[in-house]
């Protein structure tokens, strides 16, 4: 077995790679091991996944999802006690809608409980990033866009080998495994809906959408992933850094997200068929 990524062989690999990461709620959809081989996975891991995970902007997302990491722990956000000046970490009530307020060091917990036993009210804020690191996003969505076409291809006879010899998917690999050239691999953005919007299936009843893809290949042959993470949209190019392609794809049909072509009318529109999804 050849790993997609580096082309070496990745026989002996023992790890699965999940396509979006499990901090992101995602459980089910995998490649198995050696499709991407470890070395891979664990460069993707440290390098690509984790400092994106850790950005104010994901921290937050992941905190008001209520997802909890690989270790199973909540996440949580930092925040400033005022009266104490105390920075503070906030995490969820997982059985429920609260949350629950710590002193993050500490050498300033006797300085914050002080503060909360003297004062009967307290304000904490919470600083918010309402834009994702764009270098980052960029590389991550470069790295899921090579795992979404193997796992849509990975059961057709010859489909893994194809992705390793196509050439002209070289530049989008050595952009995940090396961060360039170009600096920047563009994508394009636009908001599908709310974060805590309400899907419904009869067989689910109502939920929310953490994550949900599918690929798209346009008349002119380029070949884009659809990811939709927390109701926002990211389409990249698999074939080049350039998305005037899917720019075009949007006006000829009205802008709608291939994602959803009829658009989304109400929280009880059952979710496309076209696209892989997650809960």
């Amino acid at each position: 077995m050849i790993c997609i990524f580096c082309k070496n062989d990745s026989s002996a690999s023992k790890s699965v790679e999940h396509v979006v990461p499990q901090s992101m709620g995602n459980l089910e959809h995998t490649l198995p091991a050696g499709i991407v081989c470890d070395r891979c996975n664990t460069y993707f891991g440290q390098k690509v996944e984790k400092p994106l995970m850790e950005t104010p902007y994901f921290r937050d997302l992941c905190f008001r999802a209520r997802i909890k990491n690989k270790k199973g722990n909540p996440p949580r956000v930092l925040g400033l006690h005022l009266q104490s000046l105390t920075t503070v970490q906030i995490f969820p009530d997982m059985n429920g809608y609260g949350v629950s307020i710590a002193a993050a060091n500490q050498n300033d917990e006797r300085r914050w409980i002080q503060s909360i036993v003297s004062s009967s009210s307290g304000t904490v804020i919470v600083p918010m990033q309402r834009e994702p690191n764009q270098l980052l996003l960029s590389r991550f969505l470069a790295k899921v866009a090579m795992e979404a076409l193997a796992l849509r291809l990975m059961d057709v006879p010859g489909g893994l080998q194809e992705i390793v010899d196509k050439r002209e998917l070289d530049p989008l690999r050595e952009y995940v495994c090396k961060g360039g050239p170009p600096k920047f691999w563009p994508y394009h953005e636009m908001r599908l809906y709310p974060q805590d919007f309400l899907f419904y299936e009869s067989r689910y009843g109502y939920y929310e959408l953490l994550h949900e893809w599918t690929l798209l290949y346009t008349d002119t042959h380029e070949l884009y992933l659809i990811l939709a993470l927390f109701g926002v949209e990211y389409a990249i190019n698999l074939g080049g850094p350039e998305i005037d392609g899917f720019k075009r794809w949007l006006a000829i049909n009205s802008g709608q997200s291939p994602l959803y072509p009829k658009g989304i009318t109400n929280p009880s529109q059952t979710c496309t068929e076209s696209g892989d999804q997650s809960t």
